[in-house]
């Protein structure tokens, strides 16, 4: 404020007025913005670095009351902070409060307002400092994230480790009173899944950190490196339409596809997981898969090499005699744009409509054998990237699982 001052010079005039001062004093301080409201609550005076921070000029915001800067359909914070009989007398005190508040273009920000009066012999209103702390907002939400990823984790080690530490203490137990090997084995089976736990918690932490570095990333060669990679189904199909390039962490974007198509085929197929030689549908151009098929990444369709046995133009991938399957299950996977993201769903049983907001928990699973982290680890990975994830439904009764909040590249 002194430096603001300073930065006025004297006045011009020796009969210069104070509110003359007051005003050229407001519109020196550019780092907040400062106006003035009447008693009643309107603005008296919208000096220019109001209109720097909201982007309304004076004609637009002066008479109207200080409630019209606030954006209360945002549903946090709190407009009700400012009492409504707050201007029905003078004030004797300033007050502090935060709420979100609307910027002339419509979009939103996370600001500290202080309503000061003004007193000299008589009341004169109020001054008003609006200071933008969005960033503090943010740095706020994201401490109280990692705090409940720290109480989720603690939970988990609470009741995951110990449930098999439980079951080792037991067993041994009972190996010492009766000699049966039997026990042994069930010790080596519950250290083993003890051992995919950890991983499994590692995983998520790792996941858990903030996309600092992202880089312009092909969806389509992550796509279909995530397919490849998990060895697949023999008897899944991967069809894919084309997204746009996002920016993203693609190492991390590619296990956030895996994690999807496995909870697809694991789910929605009774065959065993896939083998190399899956079959991958680029829209409406599709490859039969053979044992010595190759997949270049990069490209949105499958091109033959020399030893491939890849035919263009059909509309759905056929397993082969050659083909891995044990059980005969087929599922139909699929990738595809929406306006602000991408989808990925499945033809499989879909997902119970009362377990819909439960997928994404640490630890929950459907499967006797499961741990429940691949949904909790796709949440985690978008979240890092600051996108919004829903499970829901496909139009054909499967798992439908829809990334939004990107803003697409080119």
């Amino acid at each position: 404020m002194t430096d603001a001052l300073d930065s006025l010079g004297p006045p011009t005039d020796v009969s210069e007025s104070r509110d003359a001062v007051a005003r050229r004093l407001l519109e020196g301080v550019s780092t907040h913005a400062i106006f003035m409201l009447d008693g009643d609550g309107k603005v008296a005076a919208w000096p220019a670095p109001a209109t720097t921070l909201y982007g309304y000029e004076e004609a637009a915001v002066l008479d109207r009351h200080v409630r019209t800067l606030f954006a209360d359909d945002e549903g946090e914070g709190d407009a009700d902070s400012l009492p409504e009989d707050f201007f029905a007398e003078p004030s004797e005190e300033s007050v502090e409060f935060e709420c979100w508040h609307r910027r002339a273009d419509g979009s939103v920000f996370w600001a500290t307002l202080t309503l000061s009066p003004l007193w000299n012999d008589e009341f004169h209103g109020y001054a008003a400092v609006s200071r933008d702390t969005t960033a503090t907002k943010e740095y706020e939400r994201m401490l109280e994230r990692q705090n409940d990823r720290l109480k989720e984790f603690t939970d988990i080690l609470a009741h995951d480790l110990r449930n098999p530490l439980n079951v080792i203490q037991g067993s041994l137990t009972l190996y010492e009173e009766t000699g049966d090997d039997e026990h042994l084995e069930t010790i080596g089976e519950t250290t083993d899944r003890m051992a995919r736990l950890v991983d499994d918690l590692l995983r998520v932490a790792r996941q858990g950190n903030v996309v600092s570095d992202p880089e312009p990333t092909d969806i389509g060669e992550v796509v279909e490196s995530a397919w490849r990679s998990l060895g697949g189904d023999a008897g899944a199909t991967l069809t894919y339409e084309p997204v746009p390039s996002v920016s993203s962490d693609p190492d991390r974007l590619r296990e956030l596809f895996e994690n999807l198509f496995r909870n697809s085929v694991e789910h929605g197929s009774t065959s065993s997981r896939a083998e190399p030689d899956d079959s991958v549908e680029h829209g409406s151009t599709s490859s039969r898969a053979e044992p010595g098929d190759s997949v270049e990444h990069g490209s949105t369709s499958s091109r033959a090499e020399p030893d491939d046995s890849v035919e263009h133009g059909s509309t759905s991938s056929r397993a082969e005699p050659g083909d891995s399957v044990e059980h005969g299950g087929n599922v139909t996977v699929e990738v595809g744009p929406l306006d602000t993201g991408f989808y990925v769903e499945d033809d499989g049983p879909g997902i119970p409509d009362e377990i819909t907001d439960d997928v994404f928990d640490h630890g929950f699973t459907t499967r006797d054998d499961g741990h429940g982290y691949g949904l909790s680890v796709v949440r985690t990975i978008v979240n890092a990237h600051g996108w919004d994830i829903v499970a829901t439904e496909a139009e054909g009764g499967g798992a439908r699982f829809e990334i939004t909040g990107i803003e697409f590249l080119g």
